[in-house]
This record gives structure tokens, sequence and C-alpha cells, in this order.
């Protein structure tokens, strides 16, 4: 059985070795942004193992014993997760462009505030 927490932690560190996030990015924001989009591909990963399960019992001969039942559920889950674990599941391009503009957005409201409370003074 895949243990949910275990396989997000392992597309966490995925995400964190591969994804292309601006540098400039505070550090809170980024472990914010890989937190989510790798709770996310969890959420995922674990629906296409749970239809792993569901499609071969579905496909299954009425004759095939469970023990040849659950080494093909393990064989195409492990390759599932081989997937997973080395590649990111989605095009996250565009929600790293957009999470940049968002923070260039904050950045430049908080400047601006700034900038008008202390001309006020």
């Amino acid at each position: 059985m895949v243990d949910h927490d275990e396989l997000e932690a392992s597309i966490a560190a995925v995400y964190r070795a591969q994804l292309d996030i601006p540098p400039w990015w505070p550090a809170e924001d980024r472990q914010r942004f890989i937190d989510e989009m790798a709770g996310q591909a969890t959420c995922s990963a674990m629906t296409e193992l749970d239809d792993i399960v569901y499609r071969i019992i579905d496909q299954a001969d009425p004759t095939q014993n469970a023990d040849d039942l659950a080494a093909a559920i393990t064989t195409e889950q492990h390759v599932l997760l081989s997937d997973v674990r080395t590649t990111v599941l989605y095009d996250i391009a565009e929600a790293i462009a957009e999470t940049s503009a968002a923070l260039i957005a904050d950045a430049g409201s908080a400047l601006a505030h700034a900038s008008s409370a202390w001309a006020s003074s």
C-alpha cells in the first residue's frame, strides 16, 4: 500500500530539485508553492493508483487467483510511482508565472503604500 504522506514528500523533493522557480521568490512562498503543487500531484497519483486496482479487478478472469491479481496491481502501480517520482506531472510553468506576477504585484503594492506613507509624513 502506498502511503499518501510519503508519496507527497517524495514528489515535493522532486519539485524542489527540478522546478525552475525564480531565485528571488521568498523562501516561504517557494515552500508554499511546492507544497501545494505536490499535494495536487499526490491526490492525482492516489486516484490513479486506485483506478489501477479497480481496472485490474474489473478486467480479471474469474479463475485468476488473488496472488496473480495482486502481482498485476503491484506491477502497474510501481510503473506509475516511478513516473510520478521522476517527472513533473503537470505543466506548472504557467502556475510559476502566475505566482511570480502575484508576488511582483504584492511587492509593488507594498512599495506604493510605503512610499505614500513616507510622503505624507
